[in-house]
């Protein structure tokens, strides 16, 4: 998450990015903690729940895919605001000083599946596709029927252009549905900062 840090580390005047002591801490001072969803692909969410009932800090999700499943789970888990990974810096930051405010956040979709034209149905499926499940396997997932299920997939496939479950999983891998190796991250904890406009923060691990 260097380039997340950088990224705020652009705003001085607004935040301070702060390391977060270890992945399960009681996070002191700090008003906001960025919790990327991919969090929630590679553990059981544990982290999470910690980070939401045992610091004093409100948890602001971080879309770093186009999961919507994730940010789902993430919300069953007493989660109340996410922020697109895509957002440019300055929103990214106003987001964070909303969340740590109280104040609601503009969830709009994901820019990439905006920009797609992917509905959140048809981002599910091909993030399951990705994933290596087969038809009847998302079917039950989904609890949809093997049609409605090919339904979806022609619809996607035809908006992301691709003919083949190969160029499918190839497109969704470019445009950041496949996580990496799960050795590569422990927690979905992500970046913390303290406001320099009063007490907030942000916090960074892993």
């Amino acid at each position: 998450m260097r380039g997340l840090t950088t990224m705020l580390a652009d705003y001085p005047d607004r935040l301070v990015v702060t390391a977060l002591p270890a992945v399960r801490s009681r996070a002191p001072g700090v008003d906001v903690i960025l919790y990327d969803t991919l969090g929630l692909h590679l553990t059981d969410g544990s982290d999470l729940r910690y980070l939401l009932s045992e610091t004093d800090a409100k948890v602001l999700i971080f879309s770093r895919d186009m999961r919507p499943d994730l940010r789902a789970k993430a919300y069953s888990l007493g989660a109340q605001a996410w922020v697109s990974m895509s957002v440019h810096a300055g929103e990214l930051v106003r987001s964070i000083e909303l969340a740590a405010s109280g104040e609601p956040i503009d969830e709009s979709e994901d820019r990439l599946a905006t920009v797609a034209g992917l509905t959140t149905r048809e981002v599910e499926v091909l993030a399951l596709i990705t994933q290596g499940l087969s038809n009847k396997d998302i079917a039950e997932k989904l609890v949809v029927s093997v049609n409605t299920l090919k339904s979806h997939i022609r619809q996607a496939y035809r908006k992301i252009e691709v003919t083949t479950r190969s160029q499918a999983v190839s497109w969704a891998i470019t445009h950041g549905f496949a996580p990496p190796d799960a050795s590569s991250l422990e927690s979905g904890a992500s970046v913390g900062a303290r406001m320099v406009t009063g007490d907030l923060s942000v916090e960074q691990s892993g």
